[in-house]
């Protein structure tokens, strides 16, 4: 917070020096140790108290997970849902079985280097069928699959290279592509939006997922409603960030691909929307922080 009491003052960290010198965004910036590092947690906290930081918002997923597992230790507020929640959104697999049982989703198959009936569950599974790393963002190491050969072709790729990472394997929805972005406070939805991605950063001639770089803002209540069932299924009460992300099967019914605590990356356009056209009920960012900080 600034000292006028009004104005949010930002500050980056990152293992990356170049992702800092390329975000026009942020006031101050620090170069820390990757999450998974012993240091990383102490030089997160020097930076908070040098800054006096009074909340932190994690991203991507390595960071979200060691800062939901250390928040004790932590010398900002949060707003984060509970740590069950958090490792439920983090694991693909995990949040996709619970869609199941809500019949939101198909059930959903894991596929695992040290599983001798890998292959025979390849050739139990429909297709097309879309397979992706059971933890990561971005749809990673995500392929549509036509067959079992292509299937088997883009596992043991992965796997021969060293990347032994669990592959799910799921129902292959072909329509729209959306986000649902909310903010939610003890149980309450506060405010959301759905953009739907029509356009994506590189090639996708096999399907692989990635960021997307053309959206448009849409108004569906289908998938809003959907999106909403989605959380409530994850978490009882949901508290924090929650973005959904969303597909339409053959039938044009949205169903949800994956979930997550933080923050997706287009959020930045309609932060500038809200600052250039004064509705700063549009701003998520500057809404989560002063929910953060209470």
């Amino acid at each position: 917070m600034g000292k006028d009491g009004k104005t949010t003052l930002l500050t980056g960290i990152d293992s990356d020096r170049t992702s800092l010198q390329l975000n026009m965004w942020i006031d101050t910036a620090y170069h820390l140790p990757t999450a998974n590092k012993p240091g990383y947690l102490q030089s997160l906290n020097e930076v908070i108290q040098k800054e006096h930081v009074e909340a932190v918002f994690p991203q991507p997923d390595p960071e979200v997970k060691r800062i939901s597992d250390d928040r004790e230790k932590l010398r900002a507020k949060l707003f984060l849902p509970d740590t069950g929640t958090v490792n439920t959104c983090l694991d693909k697999f995990e949040a996709l079985s619970i869609w199941h049982k809500r019949r939101l989703r198909k059930e959903p198959m894991i596929l695992s280097a040290s599983d001798p009936s890998a292959e025979k569950k390849m050739g139990a599974l429909q297709y097309p069928c879309w397979i992706r790393a059971r933890e990561g963002a971005g749809g990673l190491l995500s392929c549509r699959a036509p067959d079992k050969k292509i299937a088997g072709h883009w596992l043991r790729f992965h796997w021969d290279q060293g990347i032994k990472t669990d592959f799910v394997a799921e129902e292959y929805l072909p329509g729209r592509d959306y986000c649902f972005m909310s903010i939610w406070n003890n149980g309450s939805l506060l405010t959301s939006m759905i953009r739907e991605r029509l356009s994506w950063v590189g090639h996708r001639l096999i399907g692989t997922g990635g960021t997307s770089k053309l959206n448009r803002t849409v108004h569906d209540a289908n998938v809003n409603d959907r999106a909403q069932d989605a959380i409530r299924a994850i978490s009882k009460t949901p508290h924090g960030i929650f973005c959904v992300d969303l597909k339409e099967d053959q039938d044009s019914v949205p169903s949800p691909t994956e979930i997550n605590c933080r923050f997706t990356t287009n959020v930045h356009y309609l932060t500038l929307a809200s600052i250039k056209l004064a509705h700063p009920e549009w701003n998520f960012p500057w809404l989560a922080s002063r929910l953060a900080l209470g």
